[in-house]
């Protein structure tokens, strides 16, 4: 199973993100029972967009050939682009990205099944609209 865990660093050992389209990192992860088969850590060129980073994301997710994505604060125009292709969202826990697998393969994240409408990455930086 192939897994996309959103990471603040470029390493199995960093701490996952809180936000979506704008963390540094994606770490993907073959993992199979619980072990790591293979890794690797992209970065996430969506991360400095001014809008529409959240889709930037997804596609990148979608064209990694994700089965499922360890993320919080999914926008609804992303998280209906990883509904689409079939990728399932799970929220992951404090703690890093190896941990995350962890917690994952035992069962313990909580599937997402609707989009984050508010807060940061919703709506932009900070979950605020901008004025004009």
């Amino acid at each position: 199973m192939k897994i996309a865990i959103v990471s603040t660093g470029n390493n199995l050992d960093s701490e996952v993100s809180t936000i979506f389209g704008r963390c540094p990192y994606f770490a993907i992860v073959d993992a199979e029972n619980g072990e790591i088969q293979a890794s690797s850590i992209i970065d996430n060129p969506a991360m400095n967009e001014r809008g529409g980073a959240g889709i930037k994301a997804a596609q990148l997710i979608a064209n990694n050939n994700v089965n499922v994505l360890l993320s919080g604060a999914v926008g609804p125009n992303a998280f209906e682009i990883l509904k689409q292709v079939g990728i399932k969202v799970y929220k992951p826990e404090t703690g890093s990205v190896k941990d995350n697998i962890n917690f994952f393969s035992d069962g313990k994240l909580k599937e997402v099944t609707t989009s984050s409408s508010t807060g940061a990455g919703a709506r932009g930086r900070g979950g605020m609209e901008r004025r004009r």
